[in-house]
């Protein structure tokens, strides 16, 4: 009996030792394997844009065309609109500008456009920016956030134009607020105003900027131009 009890005790023992065994060695479950997947594309990023523009957005759009050279006008209110004046689907931002550096303004290639909507419209003059002369400077919209774009540059600076009372039209509103009159076929928003008591707007059409004024306008646009085309025309 004493030597069957530990007999026992050894085969226990191996038993034991060989299920231990056949566990460890048991293949242990595959993980599945990774799946890939594509970085998406990029996409452009669009910054938030506010619906009517902040001061601080306007100084910085200022500031990005013209540097030092003119600053906004305080003598206006508003001394700036939000419209798309281009009518390239794109929204431009028009300030009121007084020069602060007359040498900077009048440079021999500046960048920027200097016209004269309601005089001479031959592109070869060149005119020039007076001392404390009130100007309006259209600075197109580029890109994803248009006027606000880093990268929106392109402007005109117009002479004679800064009057009073300054409101966006769009070109229905136009329409029907002039119904009866001869009419310019204006590509986009245009800007109401008064000049020395006479009320007129100020419009884009072939590749310019041209002012309207119902008891002289008869039915003439000025010749098409090659700088600003519309989006489609790009």
């Amino acid at each position: 009996m004493r030597q069957t009890v530990p007999w026992l005790l050894m085969v226990l023992v191996i038993t034991i030792s060989a299920c231990s065994s056949i566990t460890t060695k048991r293949p242990l479950a595959e993980s599945p394997p990774v799946v890939y997947q594509p970085t998406p594309e990029s996409t452009p990023v669009r910054l938030g844009v506010a619906t009517a523009p902040k001061p601080v957005e306007v100084q910085a759009a200022v500031k990005r065309v013209f540097k030092d050279a003119a600053v906004l006008d305080p003598n206006y209110n508003p001394n700036f609109l939000d419209g798309d004046f281009n009518g390239d689907g794109s929204h431009d931002l028009a300030v009121i500008l007084k020069p602060a550096k007359l040498d900077e303004m009048n440079q021999e290639l500046p960048p920027w456009l200097v016209r004269d909507p309601r005089g001479n419209k031959i592109k070869d003059v060149r005119l020039r920016i007076e001392k404390d002369e009130v100007l309006l400077a259209v600075i197109h919209g580029f890109g994803a956030n248009e006027w606000r774009d880093p990268e929106a540059t392109q402007t005109f600076v117009l002479k004679n134009v800064a009057g009073n009372d300054l409101k966006v039209h769009t070109g229905e509103e136009f329409v029907t607020a002039n119904s009866g009159r001869k009419l310019p076929t204006p590509q986009g928003d245009l800007i109401a105003g008064t000049l020395q008591g006479n009320p007129g707007y100020l419009y884009y059409a072939s590749a310019n900027y041209s002012w309207y004024d119902p008891k002289t306008f008869k039915g003439t646009e000025p010749p098409a131009g090659v700088f600003h085309k519309s989006r489609t025309m790009r």
